[in-house]
């Protein structure tokens, strides 16, 4: 063997060292072998009822719960994609890659008593649960430990993802779609001034006279997909007032609700909020509220449609 081919395996066996010692001082703090035993495994086979996300350092419980009307988050109609894909995996997890036996890491890889941790609940009343921990940013996935057990394990897969999220990240964030092929009609408010657009044989027209084209448009453009830019907080939501809106916009289709062979479709109540550049906004028929961006009102509710009176 030539003094090549011995430099080859120097490197090759230097590399390997430099790889596998840090996880031999991580993974065991005891001495021993790295025997996985069962692994980790959190199987939920009854139907669940609820998923409580407690968050670290008493930081508040994020609250998912099945109703007769829907999921919940927090009291709040919950993204219902969202959900579906949680439970696809949130009762069937499970590792063999185990990353550390001793406690004296668990706070250093998120695991410890007092971080997150995620409650399974089943119709039937059973809990089970697990202390779910940081991300491994070296190797991808998310750190586990089962209550009284201080081995911790490393899986992979979306649960670990989706279990990070907070509140608002399981809020649905399309308010509403309309089909903007029947619109014949939208009303327009903001402030003292008023508009209303009609379509006739012709195009659009703003009263009487032709409306702009363009902004018509990008109204338009914003009503099969009205999203929210985020949400109020609870004392935001709650000191809202939507009594006197400084914006409302009613898009009216085609239809026989009425006389006028039309019917209503969508219906928005806006606050302008100067401070923080956007919007609070309800659907009038709705209890809760969201945030729309200032672009997306000024396409809703375009102020060269609505003239001064």
């Amino acid at each position: 063997m030539n003094a090549k081919q011995l430099k080859i395996i120097a490197i090759v066996l230097g590399v390997a060292v430099l790889f596998y010692l840090p996880r031999l001082f991580r993974d065991s703090g005891e001495g021993g072998t790295l025997d996985v035993g069962d692994g980790f495994s959190f199987t939920v086979t009854d139907t669940i009822a609820g998923v409580h996300i407690v968050l670290a350092d008493d930081a508040g419980t994020v609250r998912l719960e099945r109703t007769d009307a829907g999921w919940t988050v927090d009291g709040y109609v919950a993204d219902e994609p969202k959900i579906r894909d949680l439970l696809d995996v949130v009762g069937r997890l499970s590792s063999s890659d185990l990353v550390a036996r001793n406690p004296a890491n668990h706070a250093g890889l998120g695991v410890a008593e007092g971080g997150r941790q995620v409650e399974v609940r089943t119709v039937g009343g059973d809990v089970r649960r697990f202390h779910l921990g940081d991300r491994d940013t070296r190797a991808g996935g998310y750190f586990v430990r089962l209550p009284g057990d201080d081995v911790v394990y490393r899986f992979d897969g979306p649960a670990g993802g989706y279990l990070n999220r907070e509140r608002d990240g399981w809020r649905p964030r399309l308010i509403a779609s309309v089909d903007t092929a029947g619109v014949r009609e939208v009303l327009l408010r903001r402030g003292d001034r008023e508009a209303v657009l009609r379509r006739d044989d012709d195009g659009w027209l703003a009263g009487d006279a032709p409306a702009d084209s363009a902004l018509v448009q990008r109204l338009l453009s914003v009503l099969p997909s009205v999203s929210a830019s985020g949400f109020p907080t609870a004392e935001e939501e709650a000191a809202a007032d939507f009594t006197l809106p400084d914006g409302w916009v009613e898009v009216f289709s085609e239809g026989s609700a009425d006389v006028t062979g039309r019917q209503l479709g969508l219906s928005i109540l806006l606050l302008e909020d100067e401070e923080r550049g956007d919007w609070v906004a309800r659907l009038a028929d709705g209890t809760e509220a969201f945030r729309l961006s200032g672009l997306t009102v000024d396409r809703l509710l375009p102020e060269a449609l609505v003239p001064v009176p």
